[in-house]
Order: structure tokens, then C-alpha cells, then sequence
């Protein structure tokens, strides 16, 4: 078997072991990003592989003033090794590049890079989940806003024939005074059809005196 897919299959190994622990209980919640305590997933990684070795590589200063720190991590088991690197951008409580970082910040960084690592192998990998999608401040193009749906024109009704009136009154005047009917009752069904002028609407009521 060669070397590579001992390489391989030892990846494997590792990815299945740590992929299925539960970190939920030891995360962070900052802004919009999830962070696993560093300590925590070291102490997780030695239980099953306690050979691994971590290195602190140098750190990566940008032309805008930032930083990002650089860890790489060997998870060991007797002869088989594997190694992978990661990085993180020093970042404030905004979770925004920080420039010119201190001392203190960067090492915080470092810390969390590792945990970070520590992910590339399968322990709480799920959390980074979404982390690499673009945040709204960070698209330049906005997506066209939906055209605004327009309103159906309401055509004007005609005006009530007052022939509609006249033939109506008696029968309307009847079944209002055997309380079968109000006088809204015939203005709100007319006015469905027609627009009623201020002398039709009196007359109509008046059919309740």
C-alpha cells in the first residue's frame, strides 16, 4: 500500500472519529459567527489522538494594515500522521479586520485559528457552516428591488338613472316599513352598480320616516 493512501485512509479515519462528536455545548455566539473554545477541542483532539502536535507559522501582514494568523496542525497515531494549515484574520468584536492588532488580539487569534484546524479534521466542523457566504455589507451589487405591483384602476361609475329611483320607491318604501329592509341595505346593493348624488341618498333615507 503506498504511502499516499495510507495518507488517505488515516484522513478518513480521523474525519469519521471527529465528525461525529457534539460540540454544541462548547461554542460561542459572536455577532454572526460561531466559535468552539480552542481548549475544549484541543482537550477532545487528545482524547483520541494524543501524538498531535500544533506549529504557530508566522503571521501574514496585509497592505491594509491587517493580520492573519497561521497555524498548522498534525493529528498523529503511532506512525500515521497527517498535517493541514489554517488561517484566520485578526478580527474585533464586529467581526471585522482589525488594523494594526496587539499583541493580545493576535494571540486570541492564533488560539481560535487552531481550533479552526482542529475543525479541518471533523470536530465541530458543522459550525463553520455558511461562515464562507457573503454578508450584506459585502455585496456591491444589490439585487433589483421588485417592480411595485400596480394598483387596478378603478373606472368611475355612472350616476343612478333617477327612472331606477322612481320605479323602486314604492316596493323599496314597503319592505322598509315591514322591516324587511334598511335603507343602507338598498344604497350599499345600488351603489355596487352606480353612484348615488347627495338628493338620491336623502331621498332613500327618507323612506324610513
Amino acid at each position: 500500500m503506498s504511502d499516499k493512501t495510507n495518507k488517505t485512509n488515516f484522513a478518513k479515519t480521523v474525519w469519521e472519529t471527529l465528525s461525529t462528536v457534539n460540540v454544541n455545548n462548547h461554542t460561542e455566539k459572536k455577532q454572526n459567527l460561531t466559535y468552539l473554545s480552542w481548549a475544549w477541542a484541543w482537550g477532545e483532539l487528545m482524547k483520541y489522538y494524543p501524538g498531535s502536535t500544533y506549529e504557530i507559522l508566522p503571521d501574514v501582514s496585509l497592505s491594509d494594515g491587517s493580520v492573519e494568523c497561521w497555524v498548522e496542525l498534525t493529528v498523529s497515531d503511532g506512525e500515521r500522521s497527517i498535517a493541514r494549515k489554517m488561517w484566520l484574520p485578526v478580527m474585533d468584536f464586529r467581526n471585522q479586520a482589525v488594523t494594526n492588532p496587539n499583541s493580545v488580539a493576535i494571540n486570541k487569534t492564533r488560539m481560535r485559528c487552531l481550533a479552526k484546524a482542529i475543525a479541518m479534521f471533523g470536530l465541530g466542523h458543522y459550525i463553520y457552516a455558511g461562515e464562507d457566504l457573503p454578508s450584506e455589507e459585502d455585496n456591491t451589487q444589490q439585487a433589483p428591488k421588485p417592480a411595485p405591483k400596480q394598483q387596478p384602476v378603478q373606472q368611475e361609475k355612472p350616476v343612478c338613472p333617477d327612472e331606477k329611483i322612481t320605479e323602486n320607491i314604492n316596493s323599496w318604501k314597503e319592505s322598509i316599513q315591514a322591516g324587511k329592509i334598511k335603507p343602507d341595505d338598498i344604497i350599499n346593493k345600488i351603489s355596487t352598480q352606480f353612484t348615488l348624488t347627495n338628493e338620491q341618498l336623502a331621498t332613500i333615507r327618507g323612506l324610513a320616516q
